[in-house]
């Protein structure tokens, strides 16, 4: 139970630390389907445990808040039901296998949400991840993806 409570206090107190730098870093795109499409293929080159994924995601700027209040809970829950196996997925793709990387399949784009569907880059086409994006200040945010859509 301790290692749960560091964890989750590190993730909540984390977004404070980066709100600095948030500008530096910001992928500044027009394009939902660009930006979730660095986003995964960024997230996907890692090969992190929880605490590094949680830490990477609390310093994307292109992230909103309640992306990382969302994955935060489904680690968190997982990890006080079971401290050994955890959530057991990435929660960021919806499942246990990815593709290399993964390119924009299809866009559609309502107002000032957008919905991408990216495919795994040949032979594994047929894996696919829904990246769901907000348009805040002029830019493209991801708000859910993976299991972020079932929450």
């Amino acid at each position: 139970m301790p290692m749960l409570l560091r964890l989750m206090q590190r993730f909540l107190v984390m977004p404070l630390l980066f709100l600095g730098a948030a500008g530096a870093m910001s992928i500044r795109s027009h394009d939902p389907g660009e930006v979730a499409q660095k986003f995964i293929n960024s997230h996907i080159s890692r090969q992190d445990g929880y605490e590094e994924t949680m830490a990477w995601v609390m310093g994307r700027p292109e992230v909103t808040a309640r992306f990382k209040q969302n994955l935060t809970k489904i680690y968190g829950d997982a990890l006080a039901e079971d401290p050994d196996y955890g959530y057991g997925a990435d929660a960021i793709i919806g499942g246990q296998d990815a593709a290399d990387s993964y390119q924009v399949e299809s866009c559609v784009v309502k107002a000032d949400r957008a919905r991408v569907v990216l495919a795994g880059r040949p032979p594994y086409s047929s894996l696919k991840i829904h990246v769901e994006l907000v348009l805040v200040g002029g830019r493209w945010m991801v708000d859910g993806s993976g299991d972020h859509l079932r929450k």
